[in-house]
């Protein structure tokens, strides 16, 4: 092999692996943390209401704003990360609310597969974008903020 051939192709190996490394990395530092599971007003007898969420700075602090509303009131709130949606019935809930971020141009596929599964069911959902981009947005969005 000539040498030219053999320095660029190892030129371009290189830039692969950089471009995969700080592709991966930022997939890293972007992803949402995984949150434990909450009740709120357990024993109420109003409604029954599921939020599944993620866990950031942003969110994590409007679900403490919701926990303190919620003290206290006639509805029973069940709080859980959205990589358990997967083992939710959502006909056990009387609401669903879905607070996600749009990650790689696309909301988590767990969560697409839950609306997907449960288009008979009113789910409210609201997105946090670092972008703003959303290219696949499904057409009932009851909210979208560019904070994440």
């Amino acid at each position: 092999m000539k040498k030219p051939l053999k320095i660029s192709l190892i030129v371009v190996g290189i830039a692969a692996v950089i471009f995969v490394g700080v592709m991966l990395s930022y997939r890293f530092i972007k992803s949402m943390d995984v949150i434990e599971n909450a009740e709120i007003n357990q024993a109420a007898t109003g409604n029954h209401v599921l939020l599944a969420t993620q866990g950031s700075k942003f969110k994590d602090s409007v679900m403490d704003q919701v926990k303190k509303d919620m003290e206290g009131k006639n509805v029973h709130v069940s709080i859980i990360d959205t990589t358990k949606l997967d083992k939710v019935k959502a006909d056990d809930y009387d609401k669903v609310v879905l607070f996600t971020t749009v990650q790689s141009n696309d909301i988590p596929e767990n969560v697409s597969a839950f609306m997907n599964a449960n288009k008979n069911k009113s789910i409210h959902i609201a997105v946090t974008a670092d972008s703003g981009r959303w290219d696949n947005k499904p057409k009932d969005i009851d909210a979208i903020s560019e904070a994440s």
